[in-house]
């Protein structure tokens, strides 16, 4: 009798980008310890699938085609430096996985703190876990390599890596049929995930068989985070959520930035926020320099104008963002340039 091969099951990204649904998102809380099938986060994991929309590939890049250009724009020098970086932090999650696994307490506690998020605290986490992979994969987009949205605590990172681990492990058809057959047959999500774990450490990019392979992971979740976000800002801007312009939230420029504008001396030129002039003298009385534009404002004019925008009031560059979100959408916009060949593309 013929042994059959054991074989790595394909990608189930194309699980999540089906045709787009008007279902609405449900955002009530769970706390048993048990999901039924048609529990609210299944169908929660359900409707996140099945609202996010195809990716086109002409003429517009998907997400993943949008970061892989990118890091074929940066130097080969550049890659090979990232790489051992990227495979020590991928096997560090792959450890804090099994140890999330193999420890009941602690999946219990990871489970019950991503069950009582609504949709959009989930998003708001899957965003930073955007960020995270955005500046791991593309150091350029913050050159000093202290980012204020870099790290995330321990217990918010517990939830991300298990939110996207159940991502994963989430098949919409095996659940219909399932909840066809028994309506209040519990799912295990513990069992799920130590099968889905079991046969991604078995993967080329599990097992390390070549550097490359580390980046998969990365522009993988990346690509999905962003697709979860684009959904959910979707559904906020149609039920009437709060946004800014074309439903895009505002934001104010991030503290670490405001704090770092350098001093600088005035030249007798108008300020561009007040009108008035910024009188010439020594550095540091009362005229700052923006970055990484180096327009110059009066302290008290450019404090005021970031407490609510993070863009520069004559050239409209783009200063790092304290909202998550927000920072999102910039940084995003900074790896489409990137992309696209633009050499200025990176973040101050």
């Amino acid at each position: 009798m013929q042994v059959p091969r054991l074989t790595r099951l394909p990608s189930k990204t194309a699980a999540y980008i089906p045709t787009p649904s008007k279902k609405k998102f449900p955002t009530t809380s769970l706390h048993s310890t048990t999901t039924p099938t048609r529990s609210l986060l299944g169908d929660e994991l359900g409707s996140i699938s099945s609202a996010i929309p195809m990716e086109p590939s002409h003429p517009r890049r998907s997400s993943s085609e949008t970061l892989m250009a990118a890091l074929l724009s940066s130097s080969v020098p550049a890659t090979r430096q990232l790489l051992p970086s990227l495979a020590a932090d991928a096997r560090r999650l792959r450890c804090r996985l099994a140890f999330l696994l193999l420890s009941p307490p602690h999946f219990s506690h990871a489970l019950a703190r991503l069950r009582a998020m609504t949709l959009p605290s989930k998003a708001e986490l899957l965003g930073r876990v955007l960020i995270r992979s955005l500046l791991l994969l593309l150091p350029a987009l913050s050159p000093d390599g202290s980012h204020h949205l870099l790290r995330i605590p321990a217990p918010d990172l517990d939830a991300a890596i298990l939110l996207l681990a159940m991502c994963d492990s989430y098949s919409p058809a095996a659940a219909s049929s399932s909840s066809t057959s028994s309506s209040s047959s519990p799912v295990d999500w513990h069992a799920l995930l130590v099968e889905d774990a079991v046969g991604s450490a078995l993967s080329i990019s599990g097992l390390g068989a070549t550097p490359l392979a580390s980046l998969g992971p990365y522009v993988d979740a990346a690509a999905k985070c962003r697709r979860f976000a684009e959904v959910v800002s979707q559904e906020r801007v149609s039920i009437g959520g709060a946004g800014g312009k074309d439903g895009e939230w505002s934001g104010g420029a991030s503290y670490a930035a405001v704090l770092a504008m350098p001093p600088a001396a005035g030249n007798g030129a108008p300020c561009a926020i007040c009108r008035e002039e910024m009188a010439p003298g020594r550095r540091g009385g009362g005229v700052c320099a923006l970055r990484p534009c180096g327009h110059r404002f009066h302290w008290h004019c450019a404090l005021r104008w970031l407490a609510r925008r993070n863009t520069c009031p004559c050239c409209r560059a783009e200063l790092p963002a304290e909202d998550a979100r927000a920072e999102t959408r910039r940084l995003w916009r900074a790896v489409e340039r990137m992309a696209a060949g633009d050499d200025s593309a990176g973040c101050a």
